[in-house]
């Protein structure tokens, strides 16, 4: 009993352990790519992130892409990786989550 709650604690621990700060270049690229191949207006707020994934068979970091306050709602955009391993080819084609 006590070997599975020091391991649920350990899987705790990770779950909220701080992660690295984004690299301010690496998400300004991801936010050109976006306006230049999603088609977006420059006026319309975008918010670049990386989020941990906990969904069955998802990769453990992706990348999330939102633009705010466009009529109908945000709309989101998710690649399958880490924010520092994303190139201009993984938004080519890109689909809006959801939609």
């Amino acid at each position: 009993m006590d070997d599975w709650i020091e391991a649920g604690a350990t899987a705790m621990m990770s779950f909220f352990a701080p992660r690295s700060p984004a690299d301010p270049a690496q998400v300004s690229r991801i936010k050109a790519w976006a306006q230049e191949l999603l088609a977006t207006d420059p006026a319309v707020p975008m918010l670049v992130t990386e989020l941990r994934c906990t969904e069955p068979g998802c990769a453990p970091l992706e990348t999330v892409i939102a633009l705010l306050g466009v009529p109908g709602g945000t709309v989101q955009y998710t690649v399958h990786k880490p924010l520092s391993d994303v190139c201009r080819d993984d938004l080519v084609g890109l689909r809006p989550k959801g939609r």
